[in-house]
């Protein structure tokens, strides 16, 4: 019996060690791709295994199905928690496709329950405390997420109009297709049915008291981290534009070089009176807005054209350009990218996708900012998606000199999560970035860039 139980221990150990090494590689494969997330359910499920065999639980299929759903929902609630802002935009992508958008000032309150009951959940499933709970807690949000998200995949099939791109389980960590996220429920509906249904057979590690002293500081924990990612910037960052990203655009090469083009801006808006949607040109003017309202839920679209290819009745746009979803730079309707991205300098850029609800407590730090970062000879500048006559009253009131570039408020908000936030940039890579909380002072800033 004794060689048997080293030789379980000595597989178990080895599929652990087997599935902390690929998680290592995890994020080498690309995103919304089918094996990037079969690799992530067979790590879990590989790691689950080596743990069951590990602990010689000898109820092998129950335990693994328990530590697979826990390690599953710990990693989700994580993710999640990490990250409250992604949560809230995502909800408030589901509220625009349900035609629910009186519960968008609810979505943040949701994005952070949603984290903390997947968080506890896992938890509390992987350590055997409140079983009996977890399981079925864990059981009804499968039961109502995948009725969704099987929804979500087919209409798309049918209609061919994506109602919500990536269902968010993941967060930034891993972008999902809508059948990929279908798929992805019923497969984890198998171990958490199996966990639920043989739930007696599991013994709780801790008595009444003490499991609701544990749950309750694994609530708090979990919470707690979501209110220090508000408060300043995601600990662990999985946006594209983290720490160390060099931004590149295929236009910077030679040939993009030598073409001289314009830019053209182009959103989707919906008739408040007919609900009829049409996509405006807006690069100078936008349309009626007593009639017109904006569609949140639709990137703008950036079209180049050639100088020569223009008609003379075209306007040259006055607005400046800032896109950050195709990584495209414009001045004057004249494409910037390659001379903001290659900047051999450091370039300064404030992220404030509205100004009418920025936090204004460190505009009058960021003016000092730009004053200095003016005289060291540093690029800087403002991105925002409000009006330019909101963009106009916020600089007068509040004495900005700095030139603010328009962008789509969508990857404005991937950029940094917070408003402001300041990113910091140098040849097109992301040197750091804060949240405006955080923004360092100008001694800090001389002392990290002067030397």
């Amino acid at each position: 019996m004794k060689e048997k139980k080293w030789f379980l221990y000595g597989i178990g150990l080895s599929a652990v060690f087997a599935a902390l090494y690929v998680s290592t590689q995890f994020s080498t494969f690309e995103d919304a791709t089918w094996t990037k997330l079969f690799v992530l359910l067979s790590t879990i499920l590989v790691g689950a295994v080596g743990l069951s065999f590990i602990f010689n639980t000898k109820q092998y299929t129950l335990n693994t199905a328990r530590i697979f759903s826990g390690i599953l929902f710990i990693f989700s609630g994580f993710v999640k928690a990490v990250d409250p802002l992604g949560s809230k935009y995502k909800f408030i992508d589901y509220f625009e496709a349900w035609n629910m958008n009186f519960l968008d000032s609810w979505a943040l309150t949701f994005g952070i329950i949603l984290s903390t009951i997947e968080f506890v959940v896992g938890l509390t499933l992987l350590f055997k405390i409140y079983t009996k709970y977890s399981s079925l807690l864990g059981l009804l949000f499968m039961i109502v997420f995948t009725p969704i998200t099987m929804y979500l995949a087919f209409q798309q099939n049918i209609t061919g109009k994506e109602l919500v791109h990536d269902c968010g389980c993941f967060g930034d960590a891993l972008i999902l297709t809508n059948w990929q996220t279908f798929v992805k429920n019923l497969i984890i509906l198998i171990p958490i049915t199996i966990v639920f249904w043989y739930r007696k057979r599991v013994e709780d590690v801790l008595n009444h008291s003490r499991s609701l002293i544990v749950t309750s500081v694994f609530t708090l924990a979990v919470v707690g981290l979501s209110l220090f990612a508000l408060l300043h910037l995601p600990p662990i960052d999985f946006r594209p534009y983290k720490k160390g990203t060099k931004l590149v655009n295929a236009a910077c090469s030679e040939t993009g070089l030598q073409s001289d083009t314009k830019t053209y801006m182009y959103a989707q808006f919906k008739n408040l009176q007919t609900g009829e949607k049409k996509e405006f040109e807006i690069t100078e003017n936008y349309p009626d807005y007593n009639v017109w309202q904006y569609d949140t839920t639709v990137a703008i679209r950036y079209e180049k054209v050639a100088l020569q290819q223009e008609s003379d009745s075209i306007q040259k746009p006055k607005q400046r350009i800032f896109a950050v979803d195709n990584m495209l730079f414009a001045k004057d309707g004249e494409d910037y990218t390659c001379e903001i991205i290659g900047d051999t300098s450091y370039v300064f850029l404030v992220v404030q996708y509205d100004v009418e609800h920025t936090n204004t407590k460190p505009q009058q730090t960021l003016n000092e900012l730009f004053t200095w970062a003016n005289k060291q000879g540093f690029t800087f500048y403002a991105a925002t998606s409000s009006l330019n006559e909101k963009v106009e009253a916020y600089k007068e009131k509040y004495n900005v000199q700095y030139t603010f570039l328009d962008a789509d408020d969508i990857p404005l908000k991937t950029i940094v999560r917070a408003n402001p936030g300041l990113v910091l940039l140098k040849d097109g890579v992301v040197i750091n970035n804060w949240h405006g909380n955080d923004i360092p002072s100008i001694k800090e800033f001389s002392k990290l860039l002067i030397k």
